[in-house]
């Protein structure tokens, strides 16, 4: 075993990054960082930023974080049950239109929609279909056609629309105890553009102002914001680096926006370690216990299990 020392290890984590981006077929853009509890902090970064560009990525290019949204999302609605704002327990009808949530489960001829509740959203436990990566009978999922036709947008109306009528559930709602203790879990986006709304609801805001107010404010994450929702771009702020998918650039202003509070948010490796560790070390949250919550793991698919968010 090769051991370096601490002022190496920058040099060292910027070669292998370089060698990675340079053997690999279909890897474009990369950036890591890595810290330490210490107080250590090392980033490197590879590949072109900006496909038809050239210019370099930098490890300050933001990057599209995906499905890491889901912890921003899923750590709202924790501290707002810190917070007495929501429980987990409540059913949706208290924070979503009636007209949303009458037929949006339907499973073996029952009606479970006011069954329901917050629990389900951001545990994944809601037995829901994924309005994302399922395809209807006969059809294309968004996802294949994002990748096949190009951009598109859609809105929450939309994603219950397909939920209700194209769709259909893996199960029926967990009962809370189950869910608790590690029941049926399925992975899908539809939970967590739910539960933008119902957080939007119960504070009165947009999702991003609920970000700034609770997670990015008090963490000073000035590089993370919601794509097409959140702050407006100022001169000189650098673009997300483009995504790629089979080998080619995919240009998604319109889907990225659309995601939210499933996949739309926007950082870079500096804002996202911050975010992990204020998680992981407890500072984000006043109380022990709502870590401890979210880590109540259910399998959804081999080795993958889920938490509430993580």
């Amino acid at each position: 075993m090769h051991i370096v020392g601490r002022d190496a290890v920058g040099s060292l984590l910027q070669e292998e990054i370089g060698r990675l981006v340079e053997k690999s077929g279909d890897l474009f853009n990369a950036v890591v960082a890595v810290a330490t509890a210490e107080g250590d902090y090392w980033a490197a970064a590879a590949g072109v930023a900006h496909a038809g560009q050239g210019d370099a990525m930098a490890v300050n290019t933001p990057v599209f974080v995906a499905s890491i949204t889901k912890m921003y999302t899923a750590a709202s609605a924790m501290l707002l049950a810190e917070q007495g704002l929501l429980s987990l327990d409540d059913p949706l009808s208290r924070y979503l239109p009636g007209e949303m949530l009458v037929g949006l489960h339907r499973y073996k001829g029952q009606d479970y929609s006011d069954q329901l509740r917050v629990y389900h959203l951001v545990s994944q436990t809601s037995g829901l279909p994924d309005y994302f990566e399922a395809a209807p009978k006969g059809g294309k999922s968004l996802f294949d056609r994002l990748v096949s036709k190009g951009d598109t947008a859609w809105d929450l109306d939309y994603v219950v629309d397909v939920v209700k009528n194209q769709l259909s559930p893996r199960f029926a709602p967990e009962p809370l105890g189950q869910a608790s203790a590690g029941g049926k879990a399925h992975y899908a986006d539809t939970n967590y553009q739910l539960l933008g709304a119902v957080i939007e609801a119960a504070m009165e805001m947009s999702l991003q102002e609920v970000f700034e107010e609770l997670i990015l404010g008090p963490l000073a994450l000035s590089a993370t914001y919601l794509h097409g929702r959140g702050r407006p771009q100022s001169p000189g702020q650098i673009a997300p680096a483009t995504i790629y998918y089979g080998g080619k650039p995919l240009h998604l202003d319109k889907a990225m926006t659309s995601f939210g509070p499933d996949g739309g948010l926007v950082s870079n490796v500096e804002d996202s370690l911050r975010f992990l560790r204020s998680m992981i070390e407890g500072k984000l949250f006043k109380n022990r216990a709502t870590l401890k919550r979210m880590k109540a793991w259910r399998r959804i698919f081999f080795p993958m299990q889920y938490g509430l968010g993580l």
